[in-house]
């Protein structure tokens, strides 16, 4: 059973505003689907505490309620979070599985109904090296036989290159953009990045964005009011029914 934190809104309040975005942001990416099968995403920002692992799990969480397969990553090697967010341990992990020091089926993790988790695993030395390396790609193009979509979850690429290197062998990459995080000049030398190793950035999502909740609140109030009208108006005829039968049965 999944042990979740504040950040999975999908789960905790799937009405919220930030849940309808995820969703939102799910039928962007099916729709993409008709142009480029888009099994293999990684997930990069611009810096560090953008809430990047956050879009990955709850992406993940919105796919799996549409009865899809998902497999989370955590490639950020340096600095994982993913394990941290599920609480869940970190002992064995995909660094353990390239390194032939555990098997998929002893490390992969299901904390939640269609999602499974491999964490980043023992701690290594050379990670650029590592998401680099020929045995990752063939244990990604291997999950793809298993997945509906596998989620990768990658450094900042304004702090190391790995997210970048990571894309080459993804169909789709989404940067996470915080909207109080980031100065222009940042955001253009990260554009001119992805752009020069021709990275397939499929969309750009903005994370901690102040949210207007009156528009959510007013179309949440009209659909109650519509619904709680058809349940009296059942109720009603149910009850006009009822009292027909009676009234039959004295006749």
């Amino acid at each position: 059973m999944l042990r979740v934190g504040d950040e999975l809104i999908t789960l905790i309040d799937p009405d919220a505003p930030a849940s309808e975005a995820y969703r939102t942001l799910r039928t962007n990416i099916l729709m993409r689907n008709f142009d480029r099968d888009m099994k293999v995403i990684n997930i990069i920002s611009t810096t560090a505490q953008e809430g990047k692992s956050t879009c990955v799990l709850n992406l993940a969480m919105v796919y799996a309620q549409l009865q899809k397969k998902v497999l989370v990553i955590d490639l950020d090697l340096r600095m994982p979070t993913i394990h941290k967010k599920l609480k869940l341990k970190n002992k064995k992990g995909i660094s353990d599985i390239i390194g032939h020091q555990a098997e998929f089926e002893e490390v992969v993790l299901q904390p939640y109904e269609n999602v499974d988790v491999i964490t980043a695993g023992t701690k290594i030395p050379f990670a650029s090296e590592f998401i680099q390396s020929n045995a990752l790609k063939e244990f990604i193009e291997e999950r793809k036989k298993e997945y509906d979509l596998i989620l990768l979850d990658c450094p900042p690429v304004g702090l190391v290159t790995d997210g970048i290197v990571a894309a080459s062998y993804c169909d789709g990459t989404i940067l996470i953009c915080a909207s109080n995080r980031n100065d222009r000049k940042e955001l253009l030398r990260v554009k001119d990045q992805l752009e020069q190793t021709q990275v397939n950035v499929i969309g750009i999502v903005m994370t901690m964005m102040p949210v207007q909740r009156k528009y959510y609140n007013s179309y949440g109030y009209r659909y109650s009011d519509s619904q709680k009208k058809t349940t009296q108006k059942k109720k009603k005829n149910s009850i006009i029914s009822s009292i027909t039968k009676k009234s039959d049965k004295k006749k």
